[in-house]
This record gives C-alpha cells, structure tokens and sequence, in this order.
C-alpha cells in the first residue's frame, strides 16, 4: 500500500504543526469580522471564509466517524467558494500552462483539486480552535486593470507569532483566494519547484495514483 505523500508535499517552517498548516493555507480560525451585504473586500472574505470552516469544524456531529466523508464534502465544497482552483494550477504550472490546450488545462485543474482534497484536507481534523488575527490588507491593480490584494495576518502561537499573507485576485465581483504565504513560504512556488521536473502526463499519473492510494487508505 503506498504512503498518499509519497510524491509530493506541502514543505512548512520549521515550528509550524501539520494540522497549524492547514489551518493557516485555508484561512481558518481567524477573527470574525463584521460582514455585510455589500460586495465583500479581501480582508472582510477571508473572515467570511473563516466563519464557514470554523462552523463546519465545530460542528460535534460532523466529527463523528460515520459523518467524516460528509465533513471533508462540505469543506471542500467551502474551500471551492473562496479559492480559484484555475488559477492556483496556472501558477503551479508556470509557463508550461501556455503550452497545455484547454482540455489538458481542464485536466491538470481539477486532478490537483482532488489530489489537494485527497492528501491534506483529511488532516484538518486535528483543528482544535486555534486563532488569527487579521492586521490589514493592501489592494493593487496592474496595467490591465486587473486587481490583487494581500491580507497580512498573525497567528499567534504559545512561543511566537507567525505571519501569514493571504494573496487573492478580484473575479468580477469576488476575492479569491490563489495562494498563501506562510513566514516566507509560498505554497504556490513550493508545488511548482516540486513539480517542475515532471512531464504533465507523469504529473496527471502520480496524482491520480497518490489520489487512489488516499481513498484505499480510507477504506481500509
């Protein structure tokens, strides 16, 4: 039976605790803030994706053994409202993605989705009410009028506090988010060195063998 992370990792400081990770790479247990029902800037949306995750975590009946799979659906279900996926994949491909056609594209996007789903999402079941507490956030538009934003946030540990920036791009009328740096590293860049190496069709076969394994592992 072979180990789900036997390919390819999310690389975290040192100090920071795998269930901490995942913790801070989807935005939970940050402090709430007020929300509204105007459009949402970048720092009110992470504390929206905050309140969503937090409520499914907490959640005694969710944690049961038997509502397991149905808690990793509706987190995965959450993660999608908040995190552009596409985007995540391009940036992961660098510019091997200009090459891939649209079906390939389509592939890549949704096989690493559920690789992410597979390997990490699982582990958020360690959560155990840890806090973030949201500083500020600056927005920047580019030459093509596109918009980027980076919400800077402190988690705030026995020892020491550890920062972590939000990166997120305006979709219409949404932020979302498309990576998350963690003191300095970005989980981003550190799948694409990772996956660099690799052609796409050996990319697509580890994961979706790392994804079969995860679901064996499961059943078992």
């Amino acid at each position: 039976m072979r180990n789900v992370n036997s390919f390819w990792s999310i690389k975290i400081p040192v100090g920071v605790t795998w269930p901490l990770a995942l913790i801070l790479f989807f935005g939970l247990g940050a402090q709430a803030l007020p929300i509204s029902a105007a459009p949402l800037d970048p720092k009110a949306t992470i504390a929206k994706a905050v309140d969503e995750f937090t409520e499914i975590l907490s959640d005694q009946e969710l944690a049961i053994p038997a509502n397991r799979e149905r808690r990793h659906r509706l987190l995965v279900a959450t993660a999608e409202n908040f995190f552009d996926f596409k985007e995540i994949s391009m940036r992961v491909m660098g510019p091997r993605w200009r090459e891939l056609s649209d079906q390939e594209r389509a592939s890549f996007t949704e096989i690493f989705k559920q690789f992410l789903k597979s390997n990490y999402i699982a582990r958020m079941d360690d959560y155990a009410g840890e806090q973030v507490l949201i500083d500020d956030q600056e927005i920047r538009e580019d030459r093509r009028g596109n918009r980027f934003a980076m919400v800077k946030t402190r988690f705030g540990m026995r020892e020491r506090e550890i920062q972590i920036n939000y990166l997120l791009l305006q979709r219409g009328g949404d932020w979302l988010v498309y990576d998350v740096n963690i003191e300095g590293v970005s989980l981003v860049r550190n799948f694409r060195t990772q996956f660099e190496p690799h052609s796409f069709n050996e990319l697509i076969r580890r994961m979706e063998e790392s994804i079969a394994a995860g679901k064996e592992l499961r059943q078992s």
